[in-house]
């Protein structure tokens, strides 16, 4: 009787490590294990913020991250998005205040086409007419501070409360407000459907961050830059 021959795949794979965007200065964020290269591109990584930053204030955002090149063992990505806990958000509102959310449309000064989705909280329970103002105001401010900017530098202005503290600014002059956040962010992608068939979905990203190994099974094929 033929004796089938068990292979190991586990053996077969390798880590990678895997780099933060040029606008994050490229540090090195995680570690993956796949099979090969054609295995790894295009999986998206979530990691926390403060993996990038060394700032525990930022324990409550991810940030979501597209392979997009590898040379030899070291994986390089683009930022696709960050999103705000729930919880932290939650944490923010009390009873006495509203939480005014927005949901719209950018462009970055590079050509740059994402959405972003954004909430400032009152100090005091708002009329109808207030909340009108300060969602049609902060809409046009992150609009138009995004067209101002490239890509990259909003986004990193946008993880490091830049952005929110200038809006936070102008807005407590028009209403009684407590805080404004850029809770997510999304970058639009065109995904290339007839390559998705052509990688192993079956196959779960395995992530090596400080907190341990972590498995992110989303693997899908995309088209793009940054």
């Amino acid at each position: 009787m033929a004796v089938k021959k068990v292979i190991d795949n586990w053996k077969a794979k390798s880590w990678y490590a895997v780099r933060a965007p040029k606008f994050l200065n490229e540090v090195e964020v995680a570690s993956v294990i796949a099979l090969d290269d054609e295995h790894l591109m295009n999986r998206i990584i979530i990691i926390p913020l403060k993996d990038v930053t060394k700032d525990i204030s930022h324990t409550y955002t991810n940030i979501h991250l597209r392979i997009t090149e590898i040379k030899g063992k070291t994986a390089f990505t683009k930022f696709i998005g960050h999103e705000v806990s729930r919880e932290f958000i939650h944490a923010m509102v009390r009873r006495e205040n509203d939480a005014l959310h927005v949901v719209f449309q950018a462009i970055s000064k590079d050509g740059i086409e994402f959405k972003i989705k954004a909430v400032v909280v009152t100090g005091i329970s708002c009329s109808d007419r207030q909340k009108t103002l300060l969602r049609n105001t902060l809409m046009k401010e992150l609009k138009e501070k995004a067209a101002t900017k490239d890509f990259g530098q909003f986004i990193y202005d946008t993880l490091y409360g830049k952005v929110a503290g200038e809006v936070y600014k102008l807005l407590k002059k028009l209403v009684p407000i407590k805080r404004v956040e850029v809770r997510k962010t999304e970058l639009k992608e065109v995904f290339d459907v007839q390559n998705i068939s052509e990688i192993d979905k079956g196959e779960a990203a395995l992530v090596e961050t400080e907190e341990g190994e972590v498995a992110v099974d989303e693997v899908s094929s995309a088209s793009g830059t940054h």
